[in-house]
């Protein structure tokens, strides 16, 4: 072989060796390329997951403020409880939800999406921890818990108590059909929606008390004039062809009698003339403190005039048969009383006030203690 000829193969062996170079080279760079996307796919994954369970509480928590602007704007309503049963039914999706508020050291249920409810509360092994307040998940395929309904088997139970502070107020229960269904996730949503029952009921109770001092006598707890006469026009507006009577009642020698018992006195007579017209009158009748000790009362049905005569003469006569008992004293405090209808005769409400306070006074001037009517 010639010296051209060995150069050749010295250059051959060069460019294999290259050759074999660059494909090392090239499945470094392959293997490397996948270990990244590998990387880059399970950072994707864990990135996506963090994003679906964000995504979760941002809607648990959009549900949560929800529920607490729907509840704040329905505060008033006599039926809050079981719109807000209603709604957990909505957003879990559950078989069935309960809600338990405490009556005298007793769980009653106020609301519920079934008739003859499948969880009995004071029967079951988790009694002490629902008496307690205490918070507890059961799933299970198989046990006391898991009964057939008529509706659906339910497998999987949540029972989260209603606080207000440290004060145990309720309890809630859910279920479902599906085993394993709930988790904590679910607890930690039934426990918002605890809180948000616990700041309704707290709420509703302060807005009733604030709306009882605005329409009520605060010593006679009988309503104020004021909404006296709003809900009587309003029912005049209603109907204003149905018939009614107003009685107007004063107490006999009331200054007299506070001049010598003292003021304490007469608010207790006021209290106990108060007591006896609340005992003697009809549901859809109304009374109210018209000013100082003078009571109005409003009587729904007017279609018999011996019959509403009869019902104040009974009143009349129960406050002259009662005694008084204060500091050793026993006492009669008696009233009269003036009635005039809203009738066809008269369809002007002022003029049947001006009526019966004319039939008052006239009882007044003929002796005390008696009825007179128009």
């Amino acid at each position: 072989m010639g010296w051209d000829g060995l150069i050749k193969i010295m250059g051959y062996l060069g460019t294999l060796g290259e050759n074999e170079q660059l494909i090392a080279d090239y499945n470094q760079l392959k293997e490397e390329f996948e270990s990244y996307k590998r990387f880059t796919n399970n950072t994707i994954q864990i990135i996506s997951e963090k994003n679906i369970a964000l995504e979760k509480k941002l809607d648990s928590i959009s549900n949560i403020v929800e529920i607490s602007k729907y509840i704040n704007s329905n505060i008033s309503n006599d039926n809050l409880i079981p719109m807000i049963n209603d709604m957990i039914l909505g957003i879990l999706g559950v078989a069935y939800s309960s809600i338990y508020l405490r009556e005298e050291d007793k769980l009653v249920l106020k609301a519920t999406n079934v008739t003859e409810h499948s969880f009995n509360i004071y029967d079951n092994d988790y009694k002490d921890r629902i008496e307690n307040g205490e918070t507890f998940i059961i799933n299970c395929e198989n046990s006391t818990f898991c009964r057939n309904h008529g509706r659906t088997n339910i497998h999987s139970i949540i029972g989260v108590p209603v606080l207000l502070g440290q004060k145990y107020i309720g309890y809630i229960i859910v279920e479902h059909g599906l085993q394993d269904y709930f988790t904590n996730d679910h607890i930690k949503f039934i426990k918002a929606i605890s809180n948000q029952i616990a700041i309704a009921l707290e709420n509703s109770q302060l807005y009733k008390r604030v709306k009882e001092s605005s329409i009520k006598d605060p010593l006679l707890k009988i309503y104020n004039r004021g909404y006296f006469f709003e809900v009587v026009e309003e029912k005049i507006a209603t109907d204003a062809y149905k018939d009614f009577a107003i009685v107007m009642l004063d107490a006999d020698n009331f200054k007299k009698a506070n001049d010598i018992y003292g003021h304490q006195f007469g608010d207790e007579a006021l209290i106990q003339l108060t007591r006896i017209i609340s005992e003697n009158i009809e549901d859809k009748d109304i009374v109210a403190r018209y000013g100082g000790e003078e009571i109005i009362i409003y009587i729904d049905n007017a279609y018999n005039r011996e019959a509403v005569f009869e019902k104040v003469e009974n009143i009349r006569r129960k406050m002259h048969e009662n005694i008084i008992e204060y500091n050793g004293e026993q006492v009669r405090i008696t009233a009269s009383f003036g009635i005039s209808y809203y009738d066809v005769s008269h369809r002007d409400l002022k003029e049947v006030l001006r009526l019966a306070d004319i039939m008052l006074y006239s009882a007044k001037n003929k002796g005390k203690n008696i009825v007179i009517s128009v």
